[in-house]
């Protein structure tokens, strides 16, 4: 009988150490959608790359591109309140990309933001407002894809290579 009150509380202790080591993990991301918090810190990355300067000939698509980043940070913020999320991040930049490699970056912050949002959806109120996010996230990326084409083939013309 001893033998199986140790075997009991070392379960017991071992349960309750895995449940709150997965809470500890998961202490800084609240409620049931965590990577609205990931994609807007993504979005807002490419947001203020986005609005640096640029050639002539990519101002246009960056320019849109930007409007669809900050329209995607505004949806997924009122979806966030669903959630209850703090959506006060804005992080820090290296603004000393090079033209190109900035173009790149936003691409891959892009694509990361899109990922973390097309999670699965809980709440039905805000599934509408991600989905909206979504489409914003895509515009941007296809704005940035025509920039960087655009550039490239106006640095092939001009034998910037």
């Amino acid at each position: 009988m001893m033998r199986r009150k140790i075997s009991s509380i070392g379960i017991l202790t071992g349960l309750l150490t895995v449940s709150m080591s997965h809470g500890i993990a998961f202490a800084d991301i609240s409620g049931k959608h965590p990577y609205y918090l990931h994609a807007r810190s993504d979005l807002r990355k490419a947001e203020i790359l986005l609005q640096h300067s640029d050639e002539s000939n990519v101002v246009q698509e960056t320019k849109i591109a930007y409007q669809n980043v900050h329209n995607a940070i505004r949806e997924i913020d009122r979806a966030a309140v669903y959630d209850r999320k703090d959506v006060d991040d804005n992080p820090p930049v290296d603004n000393s990309i090079a033209h190109l490699d900035r173009l790149r970056a936003i691409y891959k912050l892009l694509r990361s933001a899109e990922k973390d949002i097309s999670r699965e959806e809980d709440n039905r109120s805000a599934v509408g407002l991600r989905n909206r996010a979504e489409a914003n996230i895509n515009q941007a990326k296809r704005r940035v894809e025509i920039a960087v084409s655009r550039d490239v083939v106006d640095d092939l013309l001009h034998d910037r290579y």
